[in-house]
Protein backbone atom coordinates (compact mmCIF):
# COMPACT_ATOMS: atom_id res chain seq x y z
CA UNK A 1 0.00 0.00 0.00
CA UNK A 2 1.19 3.63 -1.14
CA UNK A 3 0.66 6.29 1.44
CA UNK A 4 -0.79 9.32 0.84
CA UNK A 5 -0.86 11.78 4.58
CA UNK A 6 -3.32 14.30 3.88
CA UNK A 7 -4.75 16.96 6.12
CA UNK A 8 -8.56 15.33 5.46
CA UNK A 9 -7.16 12.04 6.43
CA UNK A 10 -5.00 13.40 9.21
CA UNK A 11 -8.40 14.99 10.78
CA UNK A 12 -10.48 11.85 10.18
CA UNK A 13 -7.74 9.63 11.43
CA UNK A 14 -7.38 11.26 14.69
CA UNK A 15 -10.89 11.90 15.29
CA UNK A 16 -10.82 7.70 14.89
CA UNK A 17 -8.13 7.50 17.87
CA UNK A 18 -10.16 9.70 19.97
CA UNK A 19 -13.37 7.77 20.19
CA UNK A 20 -11.74 4.69 20.61
CA UNK A 21 -9.76 6.28 22.82
CA UNK A 22 -12.94 6.98 24.93
CA UNK A 23 -14.14 3.66 24.16
CA UNK A 24 -11.64 2.03 25.49
CA UNK A 25 -12.51 3.48 29.05
CA UNK A 26 -16.23 3.56 28.81
CA UNK A 27 -16.10 -0.06 27.94
CA UNK A 28 -13.59 0.22 31.60
CA UNK A 29 -16.30 2.08 33.58
CA UNK A 30 -19.55 0.35 32.13
CA UNK A 31 -18.24 -2.87 33.09
CA UNK A 32 -17.76 -2.08 36.46
CA UNK A 33 -21.26 0.01 36.11
CA UNK A 34 -22.33 -3.84 35.80
CA UNK A 35 -20.54 -5.64 38.27
CA UNK A 36 -20.85 -2.85 40.54
CA UNK A 37 -24.45 -1.64 40.45
CA UNK A 38 -23.34 1.84 40.38
CA UNK A 39 -21.38 3.96 38.07
CA UNK A 40 -17.42 4.66 39.33
CA UNK A 41 -15.78 8.32 38.77
CA UNK A 42 -13.15 9.23 35.80
CA UNK A 43 -11.59 11.64 33.73
CA UNK A 44 -10.21 11.34 30.31
CA UNK A 45 -7.61 8.85 30.92
CA UNK A 46 -8.42 7.56 34.74
CA UNK A 47 -11.37 5.76 36.02
CA UNK A 48 -12.29 4.00 39.18
CA UNK A 49 -14.92 1.50 40.59
CA UNK A 50 -17.82 3.12 42.51
CA UNK A 51 -16.90 3.44 46.81
CA UNK A 52 -16.75 -0.22 48.18
CA UNK A 53 -17.22 -2.30 45.31
CA UNK A 54 -13.54 -3.42 44.80
CA UNK A 55 -13.86 -4.60 48.20
CA UNK A 56 -16.98 -6.45 48.43
CA UNK A 57 -16.20 -7.78 44.98
CA UNK A 58 -12.94 -8.52 43.72
CA UNK A 59 -13.75 -10.28 41.07
CA UNK A 60 -14.19 -6.67 40.16
CA UNK A 61 -11.02 -6.55 38.64
CA UNK A 62 -12.37 -8.19 35.22
CA UNK A 63 -13.11 -4.12 34.63
CA UNK A 64 -9.43 -3.41 34.25
CA UNK A 65 -9.02 -6.39 31.62
CA UNK A 66 -11.95 -5.28 29.36
CA UNK A 67 -10.81 -1.98 28.53
CA UNK A 68 -7.43 -3.38 27.02
CA UNK A 69 -9.57 -6.68 25.96
CA UNK A 70 -11.54 -3.99 23.86
CA UNK A 71 -8.80 -2.92 22.04
CA UNK A 72 -7.08 -5.87 21.21
CA UNK A 73 -10.10 -6.96 19.62
CA UNK A 74 -10.61 -3.79 17.62
CA UNK A 75 -6.88 -3.69 16.68
CA UNK A 76 -7.10 -7.06 15.12
CA UNK A 77 -10.13 -6.55 13.46
CA UNK A 78 -7.73 -4.15 11.95
CA UNK A 79 -4.98 -6.46 11.16
CA UNK A 80 -7.59 -8.76 9.40
CA UNK A 81 -8.62 -6.11 7.45
CA UNK A 82 -5.25 -5.40 5.85
CA UNK A 83 -2.96 -7.54 3.19
CA UNK A 84 -2.04 -8.06 -0.14
CA UNK A 85 -5.55 -9.84 -0.75
CA UNK A 86 -7.23 -7.05 0.40
CA UNK A 87 -9.10 -4.14 -1.68
CA UNK A 88 -7.37 -0.78 -1.43
CA UNK A 89 -10.16 1.00 0.95
CA UNK A 90 -10.03 -2.37 3.06
CA UNK A 91 -6.19 -2.08 3.29
CA UNK A 92 -6.66 1.43 4.20
CA UNK A 93 -9.63 0.80 6.73
CA UNK A 94 -7.37 -1.98 8.72
CA UNK A 95 -4.23 0.39 8.71
CA UNK A 96 -5.93 3.14 10.38
CA UNK A 97 -7.79 1.25 12.89
CA UNK A 98 -4.52 -0.43 13.47
CA UNK A 99 -2.61 2.01 14.57
CA UNK A 100 -5.57 4.38 15.49
CA UNK A 101 -5.77 1.72 18.74
CA UNK A 102 -2.29 2.57 19.59
CA UNK A 103 -0.37 -0.62 19.75
CA UNK A 104 2.43 1.38 20.91
CA UNK A 105 0.85 3.08 23.37
CA UNK A 106 0.38 -0.60 25.41
CA UNK A 107 3.76 -1.62 24.56
CA UNK A 108 5.17 1.58 26.08
CA UNK A 109 3.34 0.92 29.35
CA UNK A 110 3.77 -2.41 30.33
CA UNK A 111 7.14 -2.09 29.28
CA UNK A 112 7.40 0.75 31.33
CA UNK A 113 5.33 -1.83 34.45
CA UNK A 114 2.43 0.20 34.52
CA UNK A 115 -0.87 0.08 31.94
CA UNK A 116 -4.07 -2.22 32.53
CA UNK A 117 -2.47 -5.40 32.25
CA UNK A 118 0.04 -4.94 34.25
CA UNK A 119 -1.85 -3.62 36.83
CA UNK A 120 -4.77 -6.27 36.92
CA UNK A 121 -2.14 -8.61 37.14
CA UNK A 122 -0.04 -7.26 40.36
CA UNK A 123 -3.63 -7.35 42.17
CA UNK A 124 -4.57 -10.94 40.75
CA UNK A 125 -0.41 -11.97 41.74
CA UNK A 126 0.47 -9.75 44.65
CA UNK A 127 3.76 -10.02 42.57
CA UNK A 128 4.68 -6.76 40.47
CA UNK A 129 7.90 -8.42 38.91
CA UNK A 130 6.00 -11.45 37.80
CA UNK A 131 3.17 -9.33 36.33
CA UNK A 132 5.24 -6.93 34.75
CA UNK A 133 6.98 -10.23 33.02
CA UNK A 134 3.85 -11.96 32.22
CA UNK A 135 1.82 -8.61 31.42
CA UNK A 136 4.53 -7.25 28.45
CA UNK A 137 5.02 -10.71 27.10
CA UNK A 138 1.42 -10.98 26.54
CA UNK A 139 1.05 -7.74 24.94
CA UNK A 140 4.08 -8.06 22.67
CA UNK A 141 2.54 -11.70 21.50
CA UNK A 142 -0.82 -9.94 20.72
CA UNK A 143 0.42 -7.10 18.74
CA UNK A 144 3.94 -8.00 17.32
CA UNK A 145 1.63 -9.98 14.37
CA UNK A 146 -0.58 -7.07 13.59
CA UNK A 147 2.21 -4.49 13.60
CA UNK A 148 4.61 -7.00 11.76
CA UNK A 149 1.55 -7.44 8.92
CA UNK A 150 1.27 -3.13 8.87
CA UNK A 151 5.12 -3.16 8.55
CA UNK A 152 4.72 -5.48 5.18
CA UNK A 153 1.92 -3.63 3.83
CA UNK A 154 3.21 0.01 3.76
CA UNK A 155 5.20 0.20 0.14
CA UNK A 156 6.96 3.50 -0.14
CA UNK A 157 10.51 3.81 0.00
CA UNK A 158 10.73 5.09 3.48
CA UNK A 159 8.64 2.26 5.10
CA UNK A 160 10.22 2.23 8.26
CA UNK A 161 9.70 6.05 9.04
CA UNK A 162 6.28 5.54 7.86
CA UNK A 163 5.92 2.51 10.47
CA UNK A 164 7.12 4.84 13.29
CA UNK A 165 5.11 8.25 12.34
CA UNK A 166 2.27 5.56 12.47
CA UNK A 167 3.71 3.74 15.71
CA UNK A 168 4.18 6.67 17.28
CA UNK A 169 2.49 9.98 16.22
CA UNK A 170 -0.90 8.93 17.83
CA UNK A 171 0.11 8.26 21.16
CA UNK A 172 2.43 11.84 21.35
CA UNK A 173 -0.76 13.75 19.98
CA UNK A 174 -3.12 11.94 22.39
CA UNK A 175 -0.92 12.65 25.28
CA UNK A 176 -0.51 16.58 23.83
CA UNK A 177 -4.74 16.66 23.58
CA UNK A 178 -6.29 14.62 25.97
CA UNK A 179 -3.83 13.90 28.82
CA UNK A 180 -2.05 17.76 28.44
CA UNK A 181 -4.99 20.16 26.85
CA UNK A 182 -8.44 18.24 27.86
CA UNK A 183 -7.23 16.92 31.82
CA UNK A 184 -5.89 20.26 32.47
CA UNK A 185 -8.92 22.01 31.50
CA UNK A 186 -11.02 19.74 33.86
CA UNK A 187 -8.65 20.20 36.36
CA UNK A 188 -9.45 23.87 36.03
CA UNK A 189 -12.79 23.50 36.77
CA UNK A 190 -14.29 23.77 33.25
CA UNK A 191 -17.60 21.46 32.92
CA UNK A 192 -15.67 19.32 35.68
CA UNK A 193 -19.32 18.69 37.42
CA UNK A 194 -20.29 14.91 37.23
CA UNK A 195 -23.51 13.39 35.45
CA UNK A 196 -24.25 10.53 33.12
CA UNK A 197 -21.90 7.53 33.15
CA UNK A 198 -20.35 8.87 35.85
CA UNK A 199 -18.33 11.42 34.08
CA UNK A 200 -17.97 14.94 33.58
CA UNK A 201 -19.71 17.23 31.67
CA UNK A 202 -16.23 18.13 29.93
CA UNK A 203 -15.65 14.52 28.88
CA UNK A 204 -19.11 13.72 27.61
CA UNK A 205 -18.76 16.71 25.06
CA UNK A 206 -15.57 15.64 24.05
CA UNK A 207 -16.95 12.06 23.53
CA UNK A 208 -19.77 13.30 21.41
CA UNK A 209 -18.06 15.92 19.28
CA UNK A 210 -15.19 13.39 18.33
CA UNK A 211 -17.80 11.10 17.56
CA UNK A 212 -19.94 13.41 15.51
CA UNK A 213 -16.31 14.69 13.58
CA UNK A 214 -15.63 11.38 13.05
CA UNK A 215 -19.05 10.43 11.04
CA UNK A 216 -18.35 13.20 9.29
CA UNK A 217 -14.50 12.59 7.96
CA UNK A 218 -14.23 8.83 8.27
CA UNK A 219 -14.84 8.26 4.41
CA UNK A 220 -11.15 10.25 4.23
CA UNK A 221 -9.15 7.11 6.08
CA UNK A 222 -9.50 5.56 2.79
CA UNK A 223 -7.53 8.45 1.03
CA UNK A 224 -4.58 7.24 3.08
CA UNK A 225 -4.15 4.81 0.18
CA UNK A 226 -3.25 6.31 -3.14
CA UNK A 227 -4.67 3.31 -5.10
CA UNK A 228 -8.04 4.33 -4.09
CA UNK A 229 -10.24 6.61 -5.89
CA UNK A 230 -12.14 8.82 -3.03
CA UNK A 231 -15.88 9.30 -4.11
Amino acid sequence: MKLKLTLRFSIAFMMCTFVLHEAHELVHTSVGRLICGCWGLRDFNAWQLCNGCGEQKPYAIIATFAGPLFTYIMLWIGALLIGNTKTASQNAMGFSLLFANKPFARIFTAATGGGDEVSGLNFLLKNHMLAWIIGFTIVILITIIPLYKAFNLIENKYRTGWFILFLVGPMLIEWIVIFGLMNTLLKQGVLSNYWILGSPVLVTAWTMLTLIAFTITRKYIYALNVNYTLM
